[in-house]
């Protein structure tokens, strides 16, 4: 539901962000480095922090792992961070916050008071809020929201190439599938991103023949990916051998509550929707339900 009702005077109250917010956030400070940041990602298995000045709580930036991407030849974390982003108050109306996101395409929002960072508002916190305890639009079936369109990879395909497929596509992830078009798994920039971060540091020369050494980023014919302004190696092995095999899925009868509490519980975004009869039919994003929580926040 998008409203609260007092306890003493019995008065209906409108959802605000400290409603639902997150209020134990994990940051990075700056001055800091692209390793920092990878580092607490892995740690706290997150995709994006905001950055405060080191030694206070004072917002001024936030960092995700696109960022880390679209900025690979850089390791300041005061140059890969989107600086003075947008960022919501405790008692903003949850609906601002909600139009927001799906405004602005954000998975988060900073919560700010008096210029210091107090709690962080995700997609998942909104749609918890929201749709999951929402007794008629968290009743209503998954396939009226699925995206038929799904970007996915065979599961023999050489991992660089994946990631290029996935990059062209503009997703964060790939459904896997098998010869027999069943889905066997799913891979995600998170994946790509930790499969990379090994070092290499012999051969350098060799590996990259015919290219200057001092580049930092590029995909050449060999199967190496740099991430940072070290040489990072992106395995050639084929997607079967390190995608997630126990793939989440829902049925396409599955119910959005049901839905977004299981993506909530297994902290994911995405996940593929299947037939009643098993067969792969599109994806839902947790964003892919947004419009229908502000649905429900304006009926209420």
């Amino acid at each position: 539901m998008s409203v609260r009702v007092s306890v003493k005077t019995g008065v209906v109250l409108t959802m605000m962000v400290k409603d639902c917010m997150q209020s134990d956030v994990v940051y990075v400070s700056v001055p800091g480095s692209r390793e920092d940041v990878l580092q607490l990602m892995a740690e706290k298995q997150i995709n994006g922090v905001p950055v405060v000045k080191k030694g206070t709580k004072s917002l001024v930036g936030i960092v995700t792992r696109t960022d880390l991407l679209r900025k690979a030849d850089e390791n300041q974390l005061a140059m890969l961070m989107v600086r003075d982003p947008e960022t919501v108050s405790p008692r903003t109306d949850v609906k601002t916050a909600l139009k927001l996101m799906i405004d602005k395409n954000f998975r988060r929002l900073p919560v700010v008071e008096k210029d210091e960072l107090v709690g962080l508002i995700s997609v998942p916190d909104i749609l918890g809020a929201t749709l999951e305890k929402d007794k008629k639009y968290g009743a209503m079936e998954l396939a009226n929201f699925v995206t038929r369109t799904v970007n996915a990879v065979w599961e023999k395909t050489p991992l660089p190439l994946s990631y290029m497929i996935m990059e062209m596509a503009g997703k964060n992830g790939l459904v896997v599938l098998g010869e027999g078009g069943s889905v066997t798994g799913m891979i995600t920039v998170s994946d790509f991103i930790r499969l990379s971060e090994v070092t290499v540091e012999d051969n350098v020369s060799q590996t990259f023949s015919g290219t200057d050494n001092t580049v930092d980023w590029g995909w050449t014919s060999k199967d190496f990916l740099v991430v940072t302004k070290k040489l990072l190696r992106l395995p050639g092995t084929a997607v079967q051998e390190v995608m997630t095999k126990n793939v989440i899925n829902f049925s396409e009868i599955t119910t959005v509550a049901e839905c977004v509490r299981t993506l909530r519980d297994e902290d994911i975004d995405q996940a593929p929707v299947l037939s009643v009869t098993g067969s792969l039919i599109g994806m839902i994003e947790d964003k892919d339900l947004l419009h229908l929580a502000l649905e429900s926040l304006d009926t209420d």
